[in-house]
């Protein structure tokens, strides 16, 4: 329930995102999980550092992510509190949560039909994976 409650917030933002900049679009929603291995400071500085965030983000500043394996991302910081981040790009929702018991949590939403989301789905999870490797 506690990670229900948490998520809730930007979830409706995800919601609110969707309809403002993808109104009648069909989403590939790729996702991806790992519990973390976290030090004293938590999982969200890992989650950060591999995404290549350096410095403090605000909402509406714009951001360039760089995943290792995974290509970077340009976009808006369209949602930002602790232990999450959303970034819109023009053709999705990248969304990072660190989720419950230091879980990173990746749940994307892609509008482009040139996507293969099981290749997507399966980097994401990679990436996570080598947080923490």
């Amino acid at each position: 329930m506690d990670a229900l409650h948490r998520g809730w917030d930007m979830y409706l933002h995800t919601l609110d995102q969707y309809l403002t900049h993808f109104p009648g679009r069909f989403a590939l929603v790729v996702s991806g999980a790992r519990p973390g291995s976290a030090g004293p400071g938590g999982v969200w500085p890992t989650v950060l550092t591999g995404l290549g965030v350096t410095g403090e983000v605000v909402q509406g500043d714009r951001v360039r992510l760089t995943p290792e394996g995974m290509g970077p991302i340009e976009g808006v910081a369209d949602y930002v509190a602790p232990g999450f981040l959303g970034v819109r790009t023009g053709e999705g929702l990248y969304r990072f949560t660190e989720g419950a018991g230091d879980t990173v949590v990746v749940a994307h939403h892609l509008f482009s039909d040139e996507v293969d989301l099981m290749d997507v789905e399966q980097g994401w999870q990679r990436w996570a994976e080598g947080l923490f490797a």
